[in-house]
């Protein structure tokens, strides 16, 4: 078996130049696309989201119509309250339909300091640089591997996508860095008897699920499987002990403030039946669909009913019977449905209906990035996505003799998905982004076990190596 190898002065070199590569490449393109972090960005790889279908007129922080997060913003830091008008909801109202965690985020910046978008911007930044360095971390760790760790430190420093998306508000970066660090103290944690990473793990799942709660299947897996390699460790059920009082503390508070408004438990988020519905009703196609879309989907009767419930919870809820009709009455149409949310998981459904992987800002932001560099963002997006599927798939395969130590990543791979493939996914790929550095360490892992002298010891796991 090979022995984790030792931090010394170069893997502290290397881990420098990765910080250093992250931090340079995000904080230059907020600079030179966002005029310093103060004007909206001129590509996005996450999102649009449906706008809510507010009555005309309504201004909420200059914008016509609010976005979702600007109305949730806007109440929070106003009004002191978690609300706006949710699906199928004819007026704002208390609402968990979407976790907490980013628009508490933007309203607690919004009201404590000045330029809040500049601030936040500069703050992904730095969790985008974070982020590479969890990545080396884990690799390292995983892999038992410096150089491993080092590509994909690298490799995650200059992504092009997550580069991108440190100029937008929303929560990829944010999630994207939680998720990194679940890898990187999830792993430590399985295989070194350490209380205080358990403890950080912990928290960093429910961190994860409140920012995003599409993301709670997997926290709940990834807990189980903490708990049950704690079995092997010395003192492991003290290290258990933290890690699930970690994850339960930091979704009890949000979980009693849903019971409390809706009697109902539901830990992050009460629209898992909507969403669910969304992606399995007559008008389904596997992407995302305006309210107004969604509201043609129901009969007239049916909508009056939903309509008429105030509980948010049990509306939603009610939705699971239509989407089990749904499934029931067309299950080759639910397969198809399966097959393009997977592929607009992956791709983004703009790729399939506009052919591109980017949104550009209308009317277009000015910017002053060079000329080149605006002329390639298609190809260099494309370019990455390519490579990193290719080789992030062969790397899954290769590194089947250090499934022990990596097996944290494996069920992010299997899980982070599953529910977007059994409702929807995103216009563009924000639902995969934070899987990207997953698949950027197995890629690092290839491009090492190709190395003469090394690899074919390396992809034979790690009792045919010792201390690469």
């Amino acid at each position: 078996m090979a022995d984790m190898p030792r931090f010394r002065f170069p893997d502290l070199i290397l881990l420098l130049v990765v910080l250093a590569v992250a931090g340079g490449a995000r904080a230059w393109y907020v600079m030179a696309a966002t005029n310093n972090g103060s004007e909206q960005p001129p590509y996005q790889v996450q999102g649009p989201g449906p706008l809510p279908d507010y009555p005309p007129g309504t201004r909420l922080r200059g914008q016509m119509p609010p976005s979702e997060m600007d109305a949730l913003v806007h109440n929070i830091r106003e009004d002191r309250w978690f609300g706006s008008l949710a699906p199928l909801a004819d007026k704002e109202e208390k609402t968990a339909h979407v976790a907490p965690g980013y628009p508490w985020l933007m309203a607690l910046v919004a009201g404590w300091l000045r330029e809040p978008d500049k601030i936040v911007r500069w703050g992904q930044c730095g969790l985008g640089a974070l982020t590479a360095l969890c990545y080396f971390f884990f690799a390292r760790r995983a892999f038992r591997s410096s150089l491993v760790g080092f590509l994909a430190g690298l490799f995650c420093a200059v992504h092009p996508f997550w580069i991108i998306n440190t100029a937008e508000l929303d929560d990829g970066v944010l999630v994207t860095f939680l998720l990194a660090a679940a890898m990187a103290l999830g792993t430590r944690g399985s295989q070194v008897s350490g209380p205080i990473s358990s403890l950080f793990f912990g928290l960093t799942l429910a961190g994860l699920c409140m920012v995003r709660a599409a993301l709670l299947p997997f926290a709940v897996v990834a807990m189980l499987w903490f708990l049950l390699r704690c079995r092997h460790l010395q003192k492991g059920w003290f290290s258990a002990l933290l890690a699930f009082l970690g994850f339960a503390n930091g979704l009890t508070p949000w979980a009693v403030r849903n019971f409390q408004e809706f009697a109902a438990p539901v830990p992050v988020a009460d629209s898992a039946f909507w969403h669910l519905w969304l992606g399995n009703n007559k008008q389904a196609t596997g992407g995302i669909m305006d309210e107004k879309t969604a509201r043609q989907a129901l009969s007239g009767k049916r909508l009056e009913e939903l309509l008429a419930e105030k509980n948010q919870a049990q509306r939603y809820t009610m939705l699971g019977k239509d989407m089990i009709e749904e499934v029931t009455n067309e299950p080759a149409k639910t397969v198809e449905r399966r097959l393009w949310a997977g592929l607009y998981f992956v791709f983004g459904e703009a790729w399939f209906t506009e052919k591109k992987l980017v949104l550009e800002s209308t009317p277009p932001s000015p910017l002053d990035l060079p000329a080149w560099v605006e002329n390639m963002v298609p190809g260099i997006l494309q370019g990455s996505l390519l490579a990193m599927l290719l080789l992030g798939f062969l790397g899954w395969r290769w590194t089947y003799g250090w499934r022990k130590q990596s097996r944290i990543a494996t069920l992010a791979i299997l899980w982070v998905p599953l529910p977007y493939l059994l409702s929807h996914a995103e216009y563009l790929s924000g639902a995969r982004l934070p899987l990207d550095g997953i698949l950027l360490c197995y890629a690092a892992f290839v491009l090492v076990c190709l190395v003469p002298g090394m690899g074919g010891a390396l992809a034979k796991g790690p009792g045919k190596i010792e201390n690469p």
